[in-house]
Formats: C-alpha cells, structure tokens, sequence
C-alpha cells in the first residue's frame, strides 16, 4: 500500500506488511479513504511514518495505495534506500506523499537528509525515484544546504 517503484528505496518494501497504529481510525472502503488521528505510527519495510493525523487515499476499485497527507509539528518520513544502510529522514509540518508519482513534499519547517546530504527550507520537493529535489523559503529566510562531496576511488 505505501510501496512505489523507485531506484532509491530497498526493493522488498513494497512486498512488506503495513502496520498502522493510532488513537483512532476511519476507513471508508467505498471512497477509498482512510484518516488516522493521535500518535499515527506506519511500518512497511524500512519506511516508517509518525505524525499526529495521517489522511490515505487509495483506489477505492483495487485497494491500490495512491497518496498519504501526514500533519504534526513535526510528521517524520523515513526510509532506507540500500542495503549498505543509507537512509533519507524528512520532516516538516505537512509531508504529502505521492507514491504513483514518487514525489515527497515537505511543507513548513522542512528538513530532508538523504546520507549526510542535508536542506531545510520553507518547502522541499523531493523526487524519491531519481533523487532529485526542489527547495524553497516560501516566507522569510533561506534554503540551506549541506553537500557532501562524492568520494572516487584512485587506484594507485
């Protein structure tokens, strides 16, 4: 349900349970919606998700996960991406999660680290399936970066 196709994330994710704990549910088949309030706490695989509210729209045909809106101060978002252990942590106020797009944004006091890589910005738009992201302060302040270089092995 959480899963997507993506190059950066551990391949059997997406064939891992999901476990969702809350204070309280509703899931209404026939929409295909679901809203969890009070310490929201989702595990598939590595991904693991913590906020206060948690909405889940899925294809109301085939049970298919579509997307997940995840509100708190802050909602978490994390997950490994290889088997070397290299994870992306993200958190803001809002994270909406597109997974048939691949897309994390992060709204309001976001914070996205992929390895040592680290941004914070107003809003982050990450594409989980290339790695690539868009930053932005949509108020006061700046995008900040910490980039680490790429190590190339030298033979001697």
């Amino acid at each position: 349900m959480l899963a997507y196709s993506a190059s950066y994330a551990l391949p059997n994710d997406r064939q891992q349970p999901i476990s969702i704990e809350a204070d309280s549910a509703f899931f209404d088949q026939n929409k295909g919606t679901a809203n969890y309030s009070g310490n929201v706490v989702v595990k598939q695989g590595s991904i693991l998700i913590e906020a206060q509210d948690l909405s889940i729209i899925t294809d109301p045909t085939t049970g298919d996960f579509r997307a997940l809106s995840a509100k708190g101060s802050p909602s978490k978002f994390s997950q490994q991406l290889d088997q070397t252990g290299n994870t992306m942590h993200a958190n803001g106020d809002t994270l909406d999660y597109d997974v048939t797009k691949g897309q994390l944004e992060i709204h309001n006091n976001g914070y996205l680290q992929r390895g040592e890589d680290e941004i914070s910005a107003d809003y982050i738009h990450y594409l989980l399936n290339d790695g690539t992201f868009k930053a932005e302060n949509r108020g006061s302040g700046r995008v900040n970066m910490t980039l680490q270089p790429t190590l190339i092995d030298q033979a001697d």
